[in-house]
């Protein structure tokens, strides 16, 4: 039984970071679409689709891990982490809409990024 758990959460971690990745991927396109102010529509819906599939994939694999790894508790960092989901999944609107802002939020994607590895590794709290 210890092996399938190990397994299934193995899924779950090539899932969440999969997910991530396409979330970056899009949002760095996204943001670099912005900065040059493209009209490009082709760019803006695989940079939306990609980030959302992303989205899901990271939730749906996050409780999974969390439920094979740690049960079913919420712990102080698993909240921060859903926190920074919804901050990442409402940046879409300010890239889309505030290219100006493009290289702050370069940088706020990428420490927000660090700041869910930082988690995710350390659990702290």
């Amino acid at each position: 039984m210890t092996m399938l758990k190990t397994m299934d959460a193995r899924i779950y971690t090539v899932m969440h970071i999969t997910g991530a990745f396409m979330i970056f991927l899009a949002y760095g396109g996204l943001i670099v679409r912005s900065m040059l102010r493209s009209e490009d529509i082709l760019v803006r819906k695989m940079g939306a689709i990609t980030s959302g599939v992303g989205l899901l994939l990271v939730l749906v694999s996050g409780f999974g891990m969390l439920s094979r790894l740690h049960g079913n508790t919420f712990h102080p960092w698993v909240i921060a982490k859903l926190i920074i989901w919804l901050v990442l999944g409402g940046l879409i609107v300010l890239i889309n809409r505030k290219p100006e802002m493009g290289r702050a939020l370069w940088w706020v994607t990428l420490l927000l990024g660090f700041l869910a590895i930082y988690l995710g590794v350390i659990k702290p709290g």
